[in-house]
C-alpha cells in the first residue's frame, strides 16, 4: 500500500522525511495565519470599519523595515533553521502578549497593532517556510513536489478557517482564540526543530551559510539583474491587486454583518474552510501535474487570467456574491497553483544568495508596495484624514485593478521567458566554469611537470620529456631545451638540438659549433646538419676539418647545402643525393630517410615525387616528417597521398593538419573518399575532423550529403562535425526531414538499448566488461540525439550546456539542466529525451518506456545479444560476441561464424575468445576496446 502511495504522490525513496516535514511545517504556519486573519479582521471591523484598512495597509511595511535587516543578520550568524526556531517561539509569545493585553488592557489602537502584527507574522512565517522548502529540494524535485507540498497551505487553510468557526463560542470569544493561534505558532516552531535535527542540510546549502549583507546591496544586486527586477515587479503587482481585492471582500462583509466581531469571524473562517477545500482538492490533483506536465510557463498566467474574470464580473455586477467569487478565485488559486510556481522562480538563483533575495522581494518589496497601494486607495476612496479621495466604489476600484492585472499578465509573460534564460546562463556560466578550471589546471599542470622533468636530475624523467616536445607539432620550443645541449648524457644533448633545430632556433649557432666537436658521434652529426641547414656552412669542409662523422650525415648535409638558394645551389646534383637517402635501406636507414623527408620540405616544389614516397613509407617517424613537410610544401599533388596516410592512426591527427592548409581544393578528393564504401575504415572516419579544420561552407555540405552513412561512427562523427561548423556557417541548409528521421532512428536505437540491457543485467555482474561496452555505446548514442536535435533546432541555444549539465557531479546544475530541457524541448520530445538524463529515473522505470515506444520487449539473453549482434554498430557487435561467451550461450555458438571474417580486429579477438570459453579452454578473453567519443567542444546548441 505504501509503495503504491509514494508512486502515486511521486515521491522517491529519501524524500518521504523532507517532503512529510516540509508538508506540515506549511500546514501549520497557514493553519496560524488563517486563525489570526478572521481574529484579526474580526476585531479591526468591529473597532475602526473597513476604511481604517488603509493605515494599518501602510504601517505594515514600517514595522517590517526595522525587523528585516536585523533577522538577514541574525540568519546570517546562526543559521536560518535556528533562527526560524526562536523567530516562532517570539511570535507565540506575542500573542500570549495581545491576548493578556485585549483581556485586561485594552486600548483604542490595540485592534490595529494586532492587524499589522497579524500582517507580519504571516509574511515572515510563510517566507520562512517556503525558504525551508527551498533549501531541501532542487529544481527538479520542486517542480515535482511543490504541488504536493503546497497541499499542506490548503490543508492548512481549512484547519485555520474550522477553528475560527467552531472555536470562537466554546473559548469565550474571539480574544481567548489568541491562545489557540500561540499553541499553533509553536507546534511549527517544534516541527522546524524537528526537521533540523533529522535531515542534514545538502549542496552548497551544507558548506556556506548565507552571507550577512547590508540591504542597500541586495536591492542594488535586485537592480542589476532583468530577472530579479521582474519577480520583484510581479511581487509588487501582485500585492497590490490581491490587497485591493481582499479590501472589497472586507467592505461587503462589514456591510452585511453590520461589524458584528464575532460574526465577521465566524464568516471568515467559514470562508477560508470551503476555499481551504477547493484549494486542497486543486493543489493535490492539479498543481502537481500541471507543473510537471506545463511547467512554470503555463502555470505562472492562471491567476492574473482568472482573477481579472472575477474584476470583470464586478464591473458588470458589483454584489457581493460577484466580490465573494472574485476573493475565492484570488485566494483559491494564489494558495495553491500560484504559490507553488511563485516558489519555482527563485530556485535557478544560486543557493548563497537566494535565501537573501527572497527575503529582501517578499518582504520589503511586497510591504512597499502594501504601502503604496494603501495610499493609492486611500486616495481612490475616501482619502486620509483631512483630505479627501476619489470616492471610488465596487466598480471603481474593479477598473483600476483591472489596469493592474494587466500589467501583471504582462509581467508574468516576460518571466517566462527569463526563467529559462536565467537557467540556460547558469548551466552555462557552470560549464564554461569547469572547462575554463579543467584547461587552466591542466595547462598549469603540464607546464609545471614539463619544466620539473626537463630540468630533473634523473635522465630518465629528462627523456621523457623530451618525447613529449618530439610529439608536438608546433615550431615552439621550450626555454630548457638550449641548458640541456650541456647535458652530461649525449642522447640528451642530441635530441634537445633536434628539437630546437626542427623549431629553426637560430639563437644556437655558436652552440652548434661548439657541439660540432663533440665526443659523441650522434650529436656531432646533429650539429653538422643543424649548421648546413641553418647557416649555409659546407659540410665538406667541416668533415675535413674535423672527420669522422656518420655517412648519411655526409649526404645530408651536401644535400642541404647543395639545395640552399646562393650560389653554390646545385638542385640536380641535391635531388641525386636526396634519391639515394629516400631509397636507403638497411640498419639506420630509417633517420636517413627522415631527414631527407626534412630537407625536402626547404625546397619547394622540386622534388615532390620523393616527397610522395617518403608519405608511404612503413616507418612512421618517417611519414611523420614527410607529412611536416608536405604542410610546408602544400602542392595539390600530395592531397591523395596525405589522405592515404589517414588510415596510420598514428599519423591522422598531422595529416588532417596538413590537408586543410589545401583549404577548398581538398574537397573534391575528400568528398569522393567519403563516400567510398570500399575505402579503409579507418581512413573514411578520419575525413570529417580534415572537413572541420577547413571549415568552409562547401565543407558542411560535404558532412551533410553524408549524414546517411551506414557505419555508426563514421556518422557519429559527420553529426559531430556539423555541430562544430554550424557555428561558422549558420546559414547552410540541412534538410530538417533528413535530421528528424536520423533522431527518431537514434532514439528508438537508445530506447532499444535499454531494452537489451535488461536481461544482460540478470545475468552479468556491473563490473563486465559487455555492460560496460554497452555504457559506452549508449553514452555516445545519447551524444548523437543531442548533436541531432542541435541540428534540428538551430533557433535553440544551450543544448550543450544542458548535455554538459545534465552530467555534473552538481545535483543542482543537473537539476537546471532538466528544467531547461523541460521548458524548450517541444513535449513530445521532451517526454522521450529528459527520463534518459533524469537520474531519479530508473534504469526499470527506462526499459518500460522502451517497450512502450519500441515494442516488443526483451526477455531472455538470446533475445537480448541476438538483437545486439544486428546492430549496425560495430562496437555493440563487438559486445554480442563477448556475451555469447561470457554468458556460454551456446544455442548462439553458430552465429560466430558470421564475424570470423570481420574486418574489425577486435570483433574477431572476441570470436577466438567466445569460442575458448565455450569450449572451457582457461585465458581471458581480448579486452573490449572503448571507441574513441567524438567531443561535445563548441558546436552543440552553441550560440
Amino acid at each position: 500500500m505504501l509503495p503504491r502511495l509514494r508512486r502515486f504522490l511521486d515521491v522517491r525513496p529519501g524524500e518521504g522525511l523532507p517532503v512529510l516535514l516540509t508538508f506540515l511545517y506549511i500546514a501549520v504556519v497557514v493553519a496560524a495565519y488563517l486563525l489570526a486573519k478572521p481574529i484579526r479582521n474580526g476585531l479591526f471591523l468591529g473597532q475602526y470599519g473597513p476604511y481604517a484598512l488603509v493605515y494599518v495597509y501602510a504601517g505594515v511595511p514600517l514595522a517590517l523595515s526595522m525587523f528585516v535587516p536585523a533577522y538577514s543578520r541574525i540568519a546570517a550568524r546562526f543559521g536560518t533553521r535556528t533562527v526560524t526556531v526562536w523567530t516562532l517561539l517570539f511570535f507565540s509569545a506575542n500573542v500570549v502578549f495581545f491576548w493578556y493585553a485585549f483581556r485586561h488592557g485594552r486600548f483604542w489602537l490595540l485592534p490595529g497593532l494586532f492587524y499589522v502584527w497579524v500582517n507580519c507574522f504571516g509574511i515572515i512565517a510563510s517566507v520562512q517556510a517556503w525558504n525551508f522548502a527551498n533549501s531541501l529540494f532542487d529544481t527538479r524535485q520542486a517542480k515535482r513536489l511543490f504541488g504536493l507540498i503546497g497541499s499542506g497551505a490548503s490543508l492548512g487553510a481549512i484547519a485555520g478557517g474550522l477553528l475560527a468557526r467552531v472555536l470562537v463560542r466554546r473559548v469565550g470569544g474571539t480574544v481567548n482564540m489568541m491562545l489557540v493561534l500561540a499553541a499553533l505558532i509553536m507546534t511549527a516552531a517544534l516541527i522546524v526543530l524537528i526537521a533540523k535535527l533529522a535531515i542534514p542540510r545538502r549542496g552548497p546549502a551544507k558548506r556556506v551559510r548565507p552571507v550577512g549583507r547590508q540591504l542597500s546591496s541586495t536591492l542594488r544586486e535586485i537592480a542589476d539583474s532583468p530577472y530579479l527586477r521582474l519577480i520583484a515587479t510581479l511581487v509588487f503587482l501582485v500585492a497590490v491587486a490581491t490587497q485591493w481585492t481582499a479590501f472589497q471582500l472586507s467592505l461587503v462583509a462589514d456591510s452585511r454583518f453590520e461589524g458584528n466581531a464575532d460574526a465577521l469571524t465566524r464568516f471568515f473562517g467559514t470562508f477560508n474552510v470551503v476555499l481551504g477545500v477547493i484549494s486542497f482538492v486543486v493543489q493535490f490533483l492539479v498543481t502537481g501535474p500541471a507543473l510537471r506536465r506545463f511547467g512554470l510557463t503555463a502555470t505562472i498566467l492562471m491567476l492574473p487570467l482568472a482573477l481579472g474574470f472575477g474584476d470583470v464580473l464586478i464591473l458588470i455586477a458589483p454584489a457581493f456574491l460577484s466580490v465573494l467569487l472574485t476573493n475565492g478565485i484570488d485566494q483559491g488559486l494564489r494558495f495553491s497553483v500560484d504559490k507553488a510556481t511563485y516558489e519555482l522562480l527563485y530556485l535557478p538563483i544560486p543557493p548563497t544568495q537566494r535565501a537573501e533575495v527572497k527575503n529582501t522581494i517578499d518582504i520589503v518589496v511586497n510591504r512597499v508596495a502594501d504601502a503604496i497601494g494603501a495610499v493609492f486607495l486611500g486616495i481612490a476612496t475616501r482619502g486620509f484624514f483631512m483630505l479627501p479621495g476619489m470616492g471610488l466604489g465596487l466598480r471603481g476600484t474593479a477598473a483600476v485593478n483591472l489596469v493592474l492585472i494587466g500589467a501583471w499578465t504582462a509581467v508574468a509573460w516576460r518571466l517566462r521567458v527569463e526563467y529559462v534564460r536565467t537557467i540556460q546562463d547558469s548551466i552555462h556560466r557552470h560549464r564554461l566554469d569547469t572547462e575554463r578550471m579543467s584547461t587552466a589546471t591542466l595547462d598549469r599542470s603540464a607546464a609545471e611537470a614539463l619544466s620539473d622533468r626537463l630540468s630533473a636530475s634523473d635522465p630518465g624523467d629528462v627523456k621523457y620529456a623530451l618525447g613529449l616536445l618530439e610529439m608536438q607539432q608546433t615550431q615552439s620550443w621550450h626555454p630548457a631545451l638550449r641548458d640541456l645541449l650541456l647535458h652530461p648524457e649525449a642522447e640528451i644533448r642530441r635530441r634537445a638540438l633536434a628539437i630546437l633545430s626542427a623549431a629553426r632556433d637560430r639563437d644556437i649557432a655558436d652552440r652548434a659549433e661548439m657541439l660540432l666537436r663533440d665526443p659523441d658521434l650522434g650529436v656531432r652529426t646533429e650539429a653538422l646538419l643543424y649548421l648546413a641547414r641553418e647557416t649555409g656552412v659546407d659540410p665538406l669542409q667541416k668533415i675535413q676539418q674535423l672527420g669522422d662523422f656518420e655517412d648519411f650525415s655526409i649526404r645530408a648535409g651536401m644535400a642541404a647545402f647543395l639545395a640552399a638558394p646562393g650560389r653554390a645551389q646545385n638542385l640536380d646534383a641535391a635531388g641525386v643525393i636526396l634519391d639515394a637517402m629516400v631509397h636507403a635501406t638497411g640498419p639506420g636507414s630509417a633517420r636517413e630517410r627522415a631527414e631527407a623527408a626534412r630537407l625536402i620540405g626547404m625546397v619547394p616544389d622540386t622534388f615532390l615525387p620523393l616527397l610522395v614516397t617518403l608519405l608511404q613509407d612503413s616507418d612512421p617517424d618517417v611519414a611523420r616528417q614527410a607529412i611536416r613537410s608536405a604542410r610546408v610544401v602544400a602542392h595539390e599533388d600530395l592531397i591523395v597521398p596525405l589522405i592515404n596516410t589517414l588510415a596510420n592512426p598514428e599519423l591522422a591527427d598531422e595529416a588532417a593538419a596538413a590537408l586543410s592548409r589545401f583549404g577548398n581544393a581538398a574537397l573534391p578528393a575528400i568528398a569522393s573518399r567519403l563516400g567510398d564504401d570500399k575505402a579503409p575504415l579507418d581512413l573514411r572516419r578520419e575525413l570529417p575532423s580534415v572537413l572541420v579544420r577547413i571549415g568552409t561552407s562547401e565543407a558542411e555540405q560535404i558532412l551533410i550529403e553524408g549524414l546517411l552513412e551506414g557505419d555508426v561512427m563514421l556518422r557519429h562523427r559527420i553529426v559531430a562535425s556539423l555541430n562544430k561548423l554550424r557555428v561558422l556557417h549558420p546559414d547552410v541548409r540541412v534538410d530538417p526531414n533528413l535530421v528528424e528521421l536520423l533522431l527518431a532512428a537514434e532514439i528508438a536505437g537508445h530506447y532499444r538499448s535499454y531494452q537489451v540491457l535488461g536481461p544482460l543485467r540478470a545475468r552479468l555482474s556491473a563490473t563486465d566488461p559487455v555492460l560496460q561496452g554497452m555504457g559506452h555505446a549508449m553514452e555516445q548514442e545519447l551524444e548523437r540525439i543531442f548533436r541531432l536535435m542541435a541540428l534540428l533546432f538551430p533557433d535553440v541555444g544551450g543544448l550543450h550546456d544542458a548535455y554538459v549539465g545534465a552530467r555534473s557531479s552538481n545535483v543542482l546544475v543537473r537539476a537546471n539542466s532538466l528544467e531547461f530541457l523541460d521548458n524548450v524541448l517541444k513535449p513530445e520530445l521532451r517526454h522521450l529525451i529528459v527520463p534518459l538524463l533524469d537520474g531519479q529515473v530508473t534504469t526499470e522505470e527506462r526499459i518500460e518506456l522502451a517497450v512502450g515506444l519500441v515494442g516488443a520487449p526483451l526477455e531472455t539473453a538470446e533475445q537480448a545479444v541476438t538483437t545486439l549482434m544486428a546492430s549496425e554498430d560495430a562496437w555493440l557487435r563487438s559486445c554480442a560476441v563477448y556475451a555469447i561467451g561470457a554468458l556460454q550461450l551456446r544455442t548462439l555458438e553458430g552465429e560466430l561464424q558470421r564475424f570470423e571474417d570481420s574486418p574489425d580486429p577486435v570483433v574477431k579477438e572476441n570470436v577466438k575468445a567466445a569460442r575458448r570459453r565455450l569450449a572451457g579452454e582457461p585465458g581471458e578473453s581480448a579486452e573490449l576496446q572503448e571507441p574513441a567519443p567524438a567531443d561535445m567542444n563548441p558546436g552543440v546548441g552553441a550560440g
